[in-house]
């Protein structure tokens, strides 16, 4: 996340560990971007090289240091050469940007940046559900990432609950509510944890095997309306196998990049 003196990405600075420690969340330097957990690994990352770091963390938290990379900030994830891009009728800018009216986000160096395919699906596919059958009281914003979509409905009225195992995820999305004086839940959390979701709209942007594995819950059938994304056509077969029989019904199929996003409609009795 970015904190003065720093107002862009230039050059990320990486390490990798083997371990995590919850007090490298908040590491005590200037240069310090965010830690990134992903079950056994913790990554740092900094605008500044840091030599001599992996034998303090060693030392200190009792982690094995994996790796170290330099990564220009353009070439990392999935792309990050930003621009402003508008949905409907908003406008998302990253905030070295800072364009008047516009959703203004850091996106840090989670996914969710707004390049990704994906992303713009979902994005799309809310502002059109919201015109179809909109209004929503609550939007679930599952695997928030960087927080594009919270900032979508909570900007159109709804009540956003927003989750994320990550704890980088959470800071950043509550980060980019708050640039933006919007509100919402943002919970650090495995969502299946939190089933089950009842009414409204749920916003999933996640792994096929993830997404297969929550339609196969009863618990996770209690919402209105469903987005989805995060698979290729070659992964739709398996999914919409899962969903035959069941109470969901498909509303709308959209593909971009080799990724797909469906709608989807829980049938009223």
């Amino acid at each position: 996340m970015l904190k003065p003196p720093y107002e862009r990405y230039e050059i990320l600075y990486l390490y990798a560990f083997s371990g995590t420690h919850p007090a490298l969340h908040t590491f005590p330097d200037p240069d310090f971007i965010g830690c990134w957990e992903e079950e056994d690994l913790t990554v740092l990352f900094f605008h500044r090289e840091k030599p001599g770091l992996p034998e303090r963390i060693e030392n200190e938290f009792g982690l094995s240091f994996e790796l170290s990379a330099r990564v220009p900030y353009a070439e990392w994830g999935e792309g990050r050469c930003l621009e402003p891009f508008t949905i409907g009728p908003f406008t998302f800018a990253p905030v070295w940007k800072r364009l008047p009216g516009a959703l203004l986000y850091d996106p840090g160096v989670v996914f969710g940046s707004g390049n990704h395919p994906t992303t713009r699906l979902m994005l799309e596919a809310l502002w059109e559900i919201w015109q179809k059958a909109g209004p929503f009281e609550t939007v679930y914003d599952l695997g928030c990432g960087s927080g594009l979509l919270s900032l979508m409905a909570s900007r159109l009225g709804a009540r956003v609950v927003a989750v994320d195992r990550n704890p980088l995820c959470v800071t950043l999305t509550r980060h980019n509510l708050a640039l933006n004086r919007l509100e919402g839940e943002v919970i650090e959390a495995d969502l299946r944890s939190l089933l089950p979701l009842e009414g409204g709209l749920v916003l999933a942007n996640l792994y096929k095997g993830l997404l297969v594995e929550l339609l196969g819950l009863p618990s996770f059938l209690k919402a209105d309306y469903y987005i989805l994304s995060g698979f290729t056509p070659s992964m739709e077969e398996e999914l919409r196998a899962t969903l035959s029989g069941g109470p969901l019904k498909i509303l709308d199929r959209r593909e971009k990049e080799g990724w797909v996003c469906l709608v989807l409609q829980k049938a009223r009795k």
